[in-house]
């Protein structure tokens, strides 16, 4: 496992690429808004699994290491 001061800096450089990526997103569905309107909305709908994958992504790389919550509940409890 990386130590904290690496693992930082990754969880951040994570955090700015996702930045650029949603601003990259919502630059595609103003684009994509001037569409015909069935085309809009399906391309409405993957942008919008496409910004929860990216909130996943993010989500998951700040959480922490796998197995450390459950580690710490069972010495608690």
């Amino acid at each position: 496992m990386p130590d904290p001061t690496v693992r930082e800096m990754l969880v951040a450089k994570i955090d700015e690429l996702v930045g650029m990526t949603s601003r990259d997103l919502d630059e595609i569905r103003a684009v994509t808004d001037q569409l015909e309107p069935d085309r809009s909305q399906s391309c409405r709908v993957v942008l919008t699994m496409a910004k929860v994958i990216l909130d996943e992504v993010q989500l998951r790389a700040a959480a922490g290491p796998i197995g450390e919550a459950a580690t710490s509940r069972r010495r608690l409890g």
